[in-house]
């Protein structure tokens, strides 16, 4: 009973998700994300941890002896946001991995696309849900926003395309910004599957960011001009105005950062964004744009869309789950090395 169910599992878990984006938080070189592998076994351990996942499962190796094989998984606020719980997942669980393989061959870390359990629930991890959501609503641009695993794929696919200079491309080879406990600005930040949130005053709009548990807070001024001298930093200056329905969100003011533009594509203190966020006609989602400058890295404005989900349902991860540099340490040991 146990391999006749498992062998119709295997093919739900071979077919029913498409595969989220190869780029991920973090670079995914370790892994052949054009070929898929499935392993059954038995859950030994689920470290739900920031900023990268891991799932330890044991199955039978060729030589029919235990063999356990660790999966990666995206962070938990990503999880979180795709509906992936942790207790579905506890030691002793059956369940059909479907993963990509390491470029360096059996035995090494994978890169796990989603798990199927008995009951035949299939639990995302980079593959993108295709579980019914309804959306409710929103009154205003206030509110709990997170975009789909499909809109971070699209906005991954439009960020992929941006004319970057030589020697932008030159700089994302390095991967500076690999496997670390790290906040990356806007245009990054923005497009991640996290739950963000929006408060809305007469002078100021304040957008908090979950990512992989380290909680971002930007500060938009309204109706105020950047000061002569601004110091620079990390997310920026910003200032807003209203256009009708449309809140616009001019930032300049950005600190050098080895990946401003997202990918591992370094910014400069030239870079400067606008953002324009308007609710869809059905109010249950709001679109996002952002135009991106940054001459020495793109040798144009580059612009892409995104939609956010209203998402009142999730909640800002408690301090506990913040980024361990530890867990990061893991992750970046996994790397090719150069």
């Amino acid at each position: 009973m146990m391999r006749g169910l498992f062998g119709v599992l295997l093919a739900l878990a071979a077919t029913a998700l498409l595969e989220g984006p190869a780029s991920a938080h973090h670079s995914q070189a370790m892994f052949d994300t054009t070929r898929e592998v499935l392993f059954e076994g038995t859950v030994v351990r689920f470290d739900w941890v920031n900023p990268h996942m891991y799932l330890i499962i044991e199955t039978r190796g060729p030589d029919g002896k235990p063999l356990r094989v660790e999966g990666e998984g995206l962070a938990i606020t990503q999880a979180r946001a795709d509906g992936l719980k942790r207790d579905a997942l506890r030691p002793g669980t059956r369940v059909v991995m479907r993963a990509n393989p390491n470029r360096d061959g059996p035995g090494k870390q994978v890169r796990i696309l989603d798990v199927t359990t008995q009951d035949g629930e299939i639990h995302p991890f980079y593959a993108a849900s295709t579980r019914d959501r309804t959306l409710k609503p929103a009154n205003s641009l206030a509110g709990r926003w997170a975009p789909s695993r499909q809109a971070l794929g699209a906005a991954f696919g439009a960020m992929a395309g941006w004319p970057v200079t030589p020697a932008g491309r030159a700089a994302q080879k390095n991967l500076a910004a690999d496997g670390l406990c790290y906040v990356e600005p806007i245009p990054f930040l923005a497009v991640l599957d996290e739950m963000r949130s929006i408060e809305i005053g007469k002078d100021e709009v304040v957008m908090h960011f979950d990512n992989s548990g380290d909680h971002v807070v930007r500060r938009i001024r309204m109706n105020a001009a950047h000061p002569a001298n601004v110091k620079p930093s990390r997310q920026g200056h910003s200032v807003g105005r209203w256009e009708g329905d449309t809140l616009v969100i001019d930032t300049i003011g950005f600190e050098p950062d080895p990946s401003g533009l997202g990918m591992n594509v370094p910014s400069s203190t030239g870079k400067h964004t606008v953002e324009r966020l308007t609710l869809t006609e059905a109010r249950s989602r709001l679109r996002y744009e952002i135009t991106v400058e940054d001459p020495p890295y793109l040798t144009k404005p580059a612009t892409l869309v995104q939609q956010w989900d209203h998402r009142p349902d999730l909640d800002f991860s408690p301090k506990s789950e913040a980024c361990d540099d530890k867990v990061a340490a893991r992750y970046r040991a996994s790397l090719p090395k150069k």
